[in-house]
């Protein structure tokens, strides 16, 4: 299976590292690994759709952000690693 890339994006760089050093184990180990690029997460995941979309919410439900600090998007990153055969 080709794993999906989702971009969670965050008001500033500040923020998007500072979450992630709060998280970055239990959730690389649950969603896929997760690498932070300036205001970006991008996490690479082998989880549907749903299931992803449920997971993430939670974990930035757990860190107290708020929903009008973030988007979540679907990125075309994993399509270009791993070209379908």
């Amino acid at each position: 299976m080709v794993p999906n890339t989702w971009g969670i994006k965050f008001e500033t760089r500040e923020k998007a590292h500072d979450f992630y050093q709060e998280s970055i184990k239990y959730y690389e180990e649950t969603l896929g690994p997760i690498t932070v690029n300036n205001d970006t997460w991008y996490i690479g995941t082998k989880l549907s759709d749903e299931e992803f979309k449920t997971k993430i919410i939670e974990l930035l439900d757990k860190l107290n952000i708020p929903k009008d600090q973030y988007t979540i998007s679907k990125t075309e990153i994993g399509k270009f690693w791993m070209p379908e055969a």
